[in-house]
């Protein structure tokens, strides 16, 4: 459960969607009651927590979504389940799941060490533990049984448990009733403290109370969490209805602490803050929109966007699956303000213009962000009968989800979480969204998808380009001593009259000035340069980077020179940023460009943190089984491709700070994948350059170095899985080497985020299996892993003394590690490819196992092994189905998407079950490990989800149940036939004669 709490990956359904869906599975499949099912996921969401209470600094922060999880995801997947049982009847003695939660949050407490708050929320947790007191004591005093002196203190000391209450109680899945609850308000001296300053009036309530909207009130609401959706109606009608002041603050305080930690109400503040992507216009506005429409809003419009780069926002936007209806709402944005014609070249620029960029610039990076437009290639592989094994990257699979929201916006799980108080998003945007009508966003995708350079004979206007491409030129390169810069053919080329020499490299230079905020420059400083619409600009910028990098390897120009103009470029047009990452991706993958020394002097040098960087990278490695040699001597000089190294140089010209989130965003991720596309130990240079620009990044770019390891190399992969299986059961036998001393979920993810002195494999791989050039050959090694892992546990397990060798005690033991081996092999499967991998697995990959010869083994043990992996290969084709699917006893009513699926995943394979009982397909396993296998999957089957034999054809089920007489297996036997329907029933019978 917790690993897919903890992946790194966008969900396409809201998170909350999904985590009910497995609840109610695990609960099923455990047979587990919902006491110690509640009680189970709120570990996990607390463990969660306290795994990022104190994380390593690095660009990407963790703890404000995983108190997202804890405080209003998992809420909000409680809340259909207790809707569930409010229309059926509870039989006497058996407790109803209400009473399940409320008996599992008063034993919550006795978890102490989970419970204690993280930093961001110990005045949170203070306030809501102190609002318990208040009532508590008010009501006693009410009642007679205890009288408060004035001017006492009642400031209590909270923790996440009381949190916890809140959230359960605002989303009211129980009642204040719980403030009275045993332990739950901590005793407390009442303390007179006359001298104890005044409690500050709320916010809020000022700027309900139409209070002058002043800097130092705006200031104070957006780090105070919005209290209610009374006061978020009114901020949202302020940010479309305000004045020019207020439509710029008002998206500022809704992104603000509402958004991050206004966990009661995050579901609301979520659908608003998307809402106002997509501004009223006018019925009859066209789909891809108009500039002019949009130029009323531009100034909430930029306040808004500008907000959204930060990494825990984006987080909280995929935590709720809105990330389609937020790439579609960008879309035309980027069309619009991308085509926004430009000035006349006797007008000078104007703010409206400049701010046309800007809006431009922050909506194309943060859809090329939310897209991974700029991610690595090979992270998108097809596979032959499951389709694209990572297609959440895809844009166009975005809109595919969002229309098909559309579609079911009538639904009861899409009306659940919808704001009352404001319009629904969906009844917003009425129109289906598609990639073909934004044409001129449309081209970018298709040429960026396919990693090409424009080509200049298939534009309406090459003159156009070549034009403004020569004008760009003489722009960047004002300030270099150069005269008549041109772009020549399609190709790109440049042509100076003078060359400047190499000067010595210092990221502190007039690149300083870089500070990643968009429309900070003066406009003095263009003063004069004719603007072309955002998408011509982004069109001649190839052949303006192919010959200022030409430039630079014949030596025209220096390094310095070379990235100076890439600042300038990226101050005066932020989005060129997008270029720049697309144009240096083509010309790296290509491999034509020769390397250059990175030696402090052209190029920016890593230093001693290169070979620091290394040692420690080789440490941690070590310590998961994978032994590699030194790469870098002390007498060596590091060495990068030409346009790695120049983007290496700019990206490390940008200020750190919060003004800098969308270029940081979409440059950390892209030298990031740079670095996996390239040989091995180029990452190290660049962490080690990296190093030098953010010390306090060094154990981040630790554990970036050792996860690059693992991209390209499956032995390194192998055994880090085979780490993460031995992590998660614990010491099982003598070979016990690089074992922790704790196992399960602690042993698999550690104790904290990415902490490079004890990383764990578990996190590791989550964040290699997201970036692995081969993703479906996962599914081949869990499967290989579970099976031989079966092996060895059952031998370890049976290997006790000779008269309990064949014991039940001891067999029962085998197979719960086998049942725990196998769990989590369907955990990690469906992490790390989802769908398509758990398709390919029952289509492909267990076929072609069961079809190929094994390896001879001793004779000792084999019959009780070859049980034991039947065992393992059916409980994980099993979870791996439930975790991705679900498990019913019959179809849903709504027959979704997934509901569907199985039930075919399912039938084909019991089709090839079939085909081998009849004698069609010759195996190569043991028979053993065949019956077995066959008799516990369809066990599983029949016993927990019988709604996935719907589709499978009669014929199939009696010829299965035929074989399990065959094997003396007649109850099984009985049932499967008995699910076959109506049809089945004189068939049924006859068995039973």
């Amino acid at each position: 459960m917790e690993n897919l709490m903890d992946g790194k990956i966008f969900c396409p359904a809201a998170a909350f969607e999904l985590l009910t869906g497995l609840t109610r599975t695990l609960q099923r499949v455990n047979q587990a009651s919902w006491q110690d099912t509640f009680q189970a996921l709120w570990i996990s969401a607390l463990q969660l927590v306290q795994r990022a209470r104190d994380p390593m600094a690095g660009p990407v922060q963790y703890i404000e979504s995983r108190l997202s999880m804890l405080l209003s995801i998992v809420p909000l997947s409680i809340a259909p389940l207790l809707n569930e049982e409010k229309n059926t009847i509870i039989t006497e003695g058996v407790s109803s799941r209400k009473q399940s939660l409320v008996a599992c949050l008063q034993s919550l407490k006795q978890f102490a060490s989970l419970l204690q708050p993280p930093q961001p929320v110990v005045s949170a947790a203070n306030d809501a533990a102190t609002k318990a007191v208040i009532v508590v004591m008010d009501f006693k005093q009410a009642s007679g049984s205890l009288t408060i002196p004035p001017n006492c203190s009642r400031k209590a000391v909270g923790n996440l448990l009381h949190l916890v209450v809140e959230s359960c109680i605002a989303k009211d899945l129980i009642d204040t009733t719980a403030y009275f609850w045993p332990g739950y308000v901590v005793p407390c001296d009442v303390i007179k403290d006359s001298n104890s300053p005044p409690i500050q009036e709320c916010p809020w309530l000022k700027f309900m109370q139409e209070a002058p909207f002043t800097m130092s009130l705006q200031n104070a609401l957006m780090v105070t969490p919005v209290p209610s959706v009374i006061e978020l109606k009114k901020l949202y009608h302020l940010a479309l209805h305000g004045s020019e002041e207020e439509r710029s603050a008002a998206p500022k305080i809704l992104c603000g602490a509402s958004l991050i930690q206004g966990w009661t109400i995050q579901e609301h503040v979520v659908h608003a803050v998307v809402k106002l992507l997509s501004p009223q216009l006018p019925l009859n506005a066209p789909v891809t929109g108009d500039a002019n429409l949009y130029l009323g809003h531009m100034h909430m419009l930029t306040a808004l966007l500008s907000c959204l780069s930060n990494y825990s926002v984006i987080q909280t936007l995929a935590l709720y699956g809105m990330i389609p209806e937020v790439v579609a709402a960008l879309m035309p944005l980027c069309e619009a303000f991308g085509s926004f014609p430009p000035p006349s070249t006797n007008q000078s620029s104007t703010r409206e213009e400049v701010s046309a960029y800007s809006v431009f610039s922050f909506a194309f990076l943060f859809l090329l962000r939310l897209c991974k437009f700029h991610g690595p290639d090979r992270a998108i592989h097809p596979y032959s009968c499951g389709g694209p094994v990572r297609p959440d990257l895809k844009l166009d699979f975005h809109l595919l989800m969002r229309n098909s929201r559309i579609r079911k916006a009538g639904t009861p799980s899409m009306k659940y979480y919808m704001s009352n108080v404001v319009d629904s998003y969906l009844d917003l945007r009425r129109h289906l969204v598609h990639v073909d009508s934004f044409p001129k966003l449309r081209a970018w995708y298709f040429e960026n998808e396919a990693c090409s350079t424009p080509d200049i004979s298939d534009k309406c206007n090459p003159s156009r380009m070549h034009q403004a491409s020569n004008k760009i030129l003489n722009f960047v390169c004002r300030n270099m001593n150069k005269a008549n810069w041109t772009v020549g053919g399609s190709g790109g080329g440049s042509s100076t009259n003078t060359s400047t020499s190499s000067s010595t490299f210092h990221s502190s230079s007039s690149a300083s000035s870089s500070s990643g905020s968009f429309g900070s420059t003066s406009e003095d400083k263009y003063q004069g340069l004719p603007l072309y619409p955002a998408w011509e600009l982004l069109e001649a910028l190839p052949l303006v980077l192919d010959a200022m990098l030409s430039a630079c390897a014949f030596g025209t120009i220096s390094s310095r020179d070379l990235v100076t103009g890439l600042i300038d470029l990226v101050e005066f047009f932020p989005a060129s940023i997008a270029a720049i990452i697309r144009y240096f991706k083509s010309e790296i993958s290509r491999g034509t460009w020769k390397s250059v020394p990175m030696n402090g002097t052209d190029w920016p040098s890593p230093g001693e943190a290169l070979y620091s960087l290394e040692l420690e990278v080789k440490e941690v490695l070590e310590r998961l089984g994978v032994h590699i040699e030194n790469c870098y001597s002390h007498n060596a000089q590091p060495m990068l491709p030409l346009p790695l190294a120049a983007f290496l140089s700019l990206t490390i010209t940008f200020r750190l700070d919060k003004n800098s989130g969308y270029t940081r965003g979409v440059i950390s991720q892209a030298i990031s994948n740079y670095a996996i596309i390239s040989p091995w130990p180029i990452m190290l240079t660049v962490g080690g350059i990296w190093t030098k620009k953010a010390p306090r990044w060094h154990d981040f770019l630790v554990y970036l170095g050792a996860r690059c390891r693992f991209t390209n190399d499956k032995g390194a992969i192998d055994q880090l899985l085979w780490r993460c299986f031995k992590a998660f059961l614990g010491p099982t036998s003598e070979d016990s080497n690089y074992m922790t001393p704790t196992r399960g979920v602690i042993g698999l993810l550690g104790e904290s985020v990415c902490n490079s002195h004890a990383m764990s494999p578990g996190s590791l791989f989550l964040c290699t299996s997201q970036v692995y050039h081969a993703p479906h050959y996962f599914s081949e090694l869990i499967l290989k892993l579970v099976v031989e892992l079966s092996c060895e546990l059952a031998e370890w397990t049976l290997r006790g003394s000779a008269q309990l060798k064949f014991g039940k005690i001891s067999l029962a033991t085998a197979i719960c590690s086998v049942h725990q081996v196998a769990m989590l092999g369907a955990t990690l499967l469906c992490v790390t490819g989802r769908s398509p991998l758990v398709r390919v697995l029952f289509a492909e990959v267990v076929p072609i196992f069961l079809l190929s010869k094994r390896e001879e083994r001793s004779k000792q043990m084999t019959f009780i092994c070859n049980i034991l992996e039947g065992y393992a290969l059916s409980y994980l084709l099993f979870f791996s189905a439930a975790l991705m699917f679900g498990v019913r006893a019959r179809l849903a009513p709504d027959k979704s998407r997934n509901s569907e699926i199985c039930p075919h995943v399912i039938a084909r394979y019991l089709s090839f079950i079939a085909r081998v009982t009849e004698g069609n397909v010759v195996l190569r396993c043991d028979p053993a490990m065949w019956k077995a296998h066959v008799s516990s999957f369809l066990g599983l089957i029949v016993k927990f989800s019988p709604a996935w034999l719907s589709v499978t054809k009669l014929d199939i089920l009696k010829k299965l149940s035929s074989c399990l007489r065959g094997w003396h297996e007649h109850d099984l036997a009985f049932c499967l036939l008995e699910l076959g329907g109506t049809c089945a029933i004189e068939t049924a019978l006859e068995s039973l004669l």
